[in-house]
């Protein structure tokens, strides 16, 4: 049958858990927030990875009980039914390709022409998208091991720059001891949502779940670690910023880690860095084309997405519609918006808020699914339940409820936010009436295995030569 393949070990988890973290986006995010926050940002970092790991453990729970691909979708249509369901998978997922898709490949093309000034930022930014489109195509092999050697070389070049600049080692400028706080603890706790951004999407491994060897172990390790490796190496470099250049220029630049790169190692180092932050841009953009697709592919297989989106290539094993259909998403806001920082800055708070949204919805469905099927197999269980979806629920609320500190722009982002949210909510209540499926009665675990199953066979009797009447075995051979 032409189902997806288990081919993914630990380390190509662990780098799709921090591909999409470690990104183009994130390193503006972090420079910035460094900045503007000060040293003390650390605190903020701090408290949003410990966040991040509670979050992290309630996902893991959750898909070793249902490790299909289609992740915070599956786990609401048992909890709470297809419509939430729908508004989760959504809400989460398709507004961030729709806004973090535009940013890193403008970042990524604001690097390169950083280092060859006058380069076409829109065809570059096509290229790169295309290359990703046609890597994802082929396999989950060839992404995988990609996505590791981008990882590996992102991780040790950042954590390396930061410890030589820590040290003063080949640095090219005076280092001096900046206020480790001087804004006061209330802006170091009202910046929670920009130290989560860090850290946001390390869940983007488990919708690969059917591709990976013993996913009950290696999707929780896989998180837990890139997590912690994740804030060692941002913190290590953004400590190394403070030292070297002046907040308020790290505060108000549009790529602020290739300027401060340039405060630490004069030009090499911010060449060195415009092509690290091309190498994180690229790995977001590989995690997400392989990752999101399969969100819908899931989905799809509930009948909640039309069933394009459920195809699977016969010979590559990758959904191939759906893979197309995120490229789209990615390069249509290139071609029709005017894309710069302010705007993309803006959109990406909006995503944020539905994001959190969804991360949200996550902890109270393992809080109804430890109710509702107590005596389930669990192959992972997540500690301490239920304080630290308690404390997972609330703390995201603080950062919705925090989102920006200027009223003005907030009002911006919850309009924005809530006009994504209404239309998804929309096309939930017009689809499902169309498809005449109940809106919000919690399907059975049975029931999923079964959509799923069904999907199976329907893809195998599409893409797969008819058989003679005289076989009636169904299967690949």
């Amino acid at each position: 049958m032409v189902e997806l393949k288990r081919k993914l070990g630990f380390w190509q988890a662990y780098a799709t858990a921090t591909g999409l973290v470690v990104a183009g986006s994130t390193m503006v995010s972090l420079g910035n927030s460094i900045g503007t926050i000060g040293p003390a940002f650390i605190v903020s970092a701090f408290i949003a990875m410990i966040i991040s790991i509670f979050i992290a453990l309630s996902y893991a729970e959750l898909s070793s009980i249902m490790p299909g691909s289609g992740m915070i979708g599956d786990y609401t249509a048992v909890s709470m039914g297809r419509f939430m369901a729908i508004v989760a998978m959504l809400g989460g997922y398709l507004v961030l390709i729709a806004t973090v898709g535009p940013m890193e490949t403008m970042t990524a093309s604001m690097s390169l022409e950083y280092i060859f000034p006058g380069m076409n930022t829109l065809v570059i930014s096509l290229v790169l998208l295309a290359l990703f489109l046609i890597i994802n195509l082929l396999g989950i092999e060839i992404f995988g091991s990609i996505q590791l050697s981008i990882v590996i070389i992102l991780m040790v070049m950042t954590a390396g720059m930061g410890l030589f600049g820590l040290l003063d080692i080949m640095t090219v400028s005076q280092s001096v001891t900046p206020v480790f706080n001087p804004h006061g603890w209330s802006t170091v706790f009202q910046s929670l949502a920009l130290g989560l951004w860090l850290f946001i999407g390390i869940e983007y491994v488990i919708p690969l779940g059917e591709e990976v060897k013993k996913p009950e172990k290696t999707i929780p390790k896989a998180m837990i670690l890139g997590l912690v490796t994740i804030f060692i190496v941002d913190m290590l470099f953004g400590m190394a910023l403070t030292r070297h250049a002046s907040l308020t220029d790290l505060a108000s630049a549009n790529i602020p880690q290739i300027l401060g790169a340039d405060f630490l190692f004069g030009k090499s180092g911010a060449v060195m860095m415009a092509l690290l932050t091309l190498l994180a841009a690229a790995s977001t953009i590989n995690a997400s084309f392989a990752a999101v697709p399969r969100m819908f592919y899931g989905l799809a297989r509930q009948g909640l997405l039309p069933k394009l989106f459920s195809y699977i290539h016969p010979k590559y094993r990758t959904p191939w519609f759906s893979i197309i259909f995120v490229f789209l998403m990615f390069a249509l806001p290139l071609l029709v918006l005017q894309v710069n920082i302010k705007v993309m800055t803006t959109l990406l708070m909006s995503a944020s808020v539905t994001w959190l949204i969804s991360y949200i919805i996550a902890q109270v469905d393992l809080l109804i699914l430890r109710k509702r099927y107590q005596n389930i197999e669990r192959p992972f269980k997540a500690p301490f339940s239920p304080i630290i979806q308690i404390i997972g629920i609330a703390t995201c609320l603080y950062m919705i409820f925090t989102i920006h500190p200027d009223p003005a722009t907030k009002k911006i982002v919850y309009y924005i936010s809530g006009s994504f949210l209404f239309v998804i909510c929309l096309y939930a209540f017009g689809w499902l009436k169309y498809k005449k499926m109940p809106l919000f009665k919690p399907i059975t675990l049975q029931e999923l295995k079964s959509s799923q199953s069904q999907s199976v066979y329907i893809e195998e009797t599409i893409t797969q030569p008819e058989v003679t009447h005289t076989h009636v075995g169904v299967g690949k051979q």
